[in-house]
Order: C-alpha cells, then structure tokens, then sequence
C-alpha cells in the first residue's frame, strides 16, 4: 500500500439528533502577495511564506554560524541543521521528497509521506480544497455531507465512496478503503483517527477555523499552504490565499473607514432548530463570537455584531482558550436588542451523518422554494424586532471559502451604495469554476445560497 496520509477537517457546528449544536473543544493570481506570516513547514529556514531557494541560503548561512537557526530550519526533524537540511529542502523545491513536515492545525508535529493516491476528505472544506488544489482524482472517499453532493464536486457517475459519519467513524469500514490520506473536519477526534488508523497519515490541516478579516494569520490559511507542499501544489495554493485576500481587501477598504454609529446592527445565528424555524418562544438564541468567521464576516461586511451587546466580553472573545465559536443567550437577550440584519446559518446534511431539519439548499440544489419558505417562516415570528432577515447557506462557513464569500454577500447587502461596483455572485462564479474548477455551473441558477437573493 502507498504511503498513508489521513486528513480530517472539522466542522464548527455538528447537527446531532436533527439539531444544531456548538461544539466547544480544546485544545487566479500569482506571486505571493500579501502573505506574510511564518509558514509553518519544516525547511522555512528564512521564515517566510514559501519554501524556496532562499531556505536553502539561509540554512548554508546557518550552518556557518552567520545566522541563528529559526524554529523551522531542521527540515528533516533529525534534531542537527546541517548539509543533510540543506538537501531536505532542495528535494521539497525540487519536488522529489518522499516525506514533509508540517505543524498541524492545533499546534502538533507531523510527518507527512508523500505521493498520496487514495486520499478521504471529511466535510466540506476539505473537499473542496482538494479540488482547489487540482486534486480531485485522488479523493477516493468523503464523508455523508459533501457525498450528497458527490456530482456537483465528482461528476455524475463518480466512484467516490462514503465515510458516513466521520465524527464517529466505522474504523472497520475506513480500514478497507486502503486509504493513503485522509483530512479531518476538525482537531478534535484526530488524534484517536490517527491511533486507529495506524497505516495511515491522519492530518487535521485546521480549515476549521477560518479568520476573514485576517486570514493570513489563521489556522485556515496555514491548512491551505500545508497543503499545497503535502500534494505538490503550492503555486496553486499561494495564489487561491492570494485571491482570498484580494477579496478582503476590497471589502475592508471600504469598511474600514464606517464609524460605529453608521453601521447596521447584524445579528449572525441559525435557523435550524431556532425560534426563527420552530416558533417555541423559551428557545435559547444562538449567537457567533468574534473567533467564528460568522462573526467575522458582519464585521468585515460593515456591520456591528449584535454579539458585541449581548454577550460578555469574555464570551465575545471565545473563552479563556478561544475555543468558544456560539453562545446560546436567553430569548430576553435577543428581544431587548436592537437588529436591523439577522443572517440565519442552515445546516441540512451534518458532520455526524445525519439530516437536519433546515431547508435544501447549496450546490446541488436548483430549487429555492424551501430556502424562500424557510425566510418566509422566519419574517413571520414576532418575538423579537427585526429589520431584515436572510438565511445564508452552510456552505459559506462549511466550505473552502472560510466565509469571505459571504462577507462579499453580506457587505453588498449592508451598504449596496457603497459595493454598487461589486457583484458578490461574480465573486461566486469565480470560486465554483477557477478554483474548483467545475465547469458548467451557474452560481445564479443552479444553486441556492441565500434568500432573499441578492
């Protein structure tokens, strides 16, 4: 069997019994851009962005004593930085290493072996990354959310199979796949994949934790860059960060000027399982901190989150560990609030294999009659006073685009005089054909991802 690489990617809200629940745990451009922060792969020697022929100046000045030694110069992990790092590092620029080693996305050493064919890929984010990264021949397996939407990602007639619930696995049934990597959702579980999984390389890449007003600085990113060295693909994934950016930059140029008092009050919750959905007025709220890119995106959008006033600092914050991403709130919190935009997140198809009560919507679904009752229904409720409703898709906070798609939406909806010059749907339109290259598909008519329309 090939080399093993199991990489997981972690859903920030896992719908168990039908209802959504936080989980709260522990623990086409080119060039480089904007990047700046520390890649964390070992043969960084510089400690850029890139692994390049400046790590291997860096490490020859190292080993002469003419530089100190940065936290990633011992490429091979042997323990010494010498000639032997040196040839590390010109075999990964090379592309002929049979191994890298990669910080994960929760902070832990791993080796990774190369030359991956059988690949699996929990939920969505993780799918559609490797189809960003020109790998979707590899992906032999997915979990049961994105397997619904196996044409969409695969073509019809695909062969990929389904993992079910990877948030409790069928070892047994994983074991037969004679996989060679596999990307999980999200840390928590990985390391016990990992433990059960023995022959193969279990790898959390930390898409689970997006951060849209500062991207470059996130797990998400990170997971993004890892993975292109792990598949032989860093160009292409340096240059989708770099598009990702791109984005938040012209959003933020915007937005970054509009005082407190001019922005809209924005509200980020669920409909699944909500007041808004089921009518039961004693249903706790759930509302998203600042470390959610939910969050993020009211604020990148111009907005001020309502999660600000109704929650405690500390709350708002995502805990002592930020690992905090909702809070659930008293109905009373919500009533004496003010709100001008509630953005609902749905969710139908979960990282535990089941089936939420929220309304069709996302890729592989053209018909908006559920996600235009859903927004009916949710107008209709008079507990709490609200000026504008949408329910978004999972698929903005699920998916690869780690919600700065929806901070486009979300930004042409708050100030549409400001963004007139901006189509969020082109933006949409560009992410679906030049990045994951699906070709054929109209954001516009062939999916459903918010409604209202915009």
């Amino acid at each position: 069997m090939n080399s093993k690489i199991l990489a997981a990617a972690a859903v920030a809200i896992i719908v168990a019994a039908g209802a959504a629940a936080f989980i709260v745990v522990n623990g086409n451009g080119g060039g480089r851009g904007g990047i700046d922060t520390e890649l964390q792969v070992y043969g960084n020697a510089n400690g850029d962005w890139r692994i390049d022929q400046k790590d291997v100046d860096a490490l020859r000045e190292i080993i002469s004593g003419d530089r100190e030694a940065g936290k990633y110069a011992d490429a091979n992990r042997d323990g010494d930085i010498d000639e032997r790092d040196v040839e590390f590092v010109e075999s990964i620029i090379a592309g002929t290493n049979k191994t890298i080693h990669i910080v994960d996305g929760d902070g832990r050493d791993v080796k990774v072996r190369m030359g991956a064919e059988r690949v699996a890929a929990e939920y969505y984010s993780n799918v559609e990354l490797m189809l960003i990264l020109g790998q979707a021949d590899k992906v032999v397996a997915v979990d049961n959310a994105p397997y619904q939407c196996r044409d969409f990602y695969f073509g019809k007639g695909s062969s990929v199979r389904n993992l079910v619930n990877m948030n409790a696995p069928d070892y047994e049934m994983v074991e037969k796949m004679d996989l060679d990597v596999l990307l999980t959702f999200t840390y928590a579980g990985t390391a016990e994949k990992a433990n059960k999984l023995t022959d193969v390389d279990v790898v959390y890449l930390g898409m689970y934790r997006p951060n849209v007003e500062d991207p470059e600085k996130s797990e998400y990113v990170q997971g993004i860059l890892k993975a292109g060295y792990m598949f032989g693909a860093a160009d292409r994934a340096e240059a989708y960060v770099n598009w990702l950016m791109g984005i938040r930059d012209e959003i933020a140029g915007k937005t970054s000027g509009i005082g407190d008092g001019d922005r809209p009050r924005v509200l980020m919750t669920n409909f699944t399982s909500s007041y808004l959905q089921t009518g039961v007025e004693t249903t706790e709220w759930s509302v998203y901190t600042s470390i959610d890119p939910m969050g993020q995106s009211a604020v990148l959008a111009g907005g001020h989150p309502v999660a600000m006033d109704v929650l405690t600092p500390d709350q708002y914050a995502g805990g002592a560990e930020r690992t905090l991403y909702g809070v659930k709130v008293s109905p009373e919190s919500i009533v004496s609030a003010k709100i001008d935009y509630a953005f609902l997140h749905c969710v139908k198809y979960t990282y535990g294999g089941t089936v939420a009560a929220g309304p069709d919507h996302g890729y592989a679904v053209s018909d908006r009659s559920q996600m235009d009752a859903a927004r009916d229904l949710a107008a209709s409720r008079d507990l709490a006073d609200i000026g504008e409703i949408r329910v978004i898709a999972g698929d903005f906070r699920n998916g690869a685009s780690g919600c700065m798609l929806l901070a486009a939406y979300m930004a042409k909806i708050l100030h549409p005089e400001l963004f007139a010059d901006m189509d969020p749907l082109e933006y949409h339109q560009q992410y679906v054909e030049d990045w994951m290259g699906i070709k054929g598909y109209d954001v516009r008519t062939d999916g459903v991802f918010i409604s209202p329309s915009v």
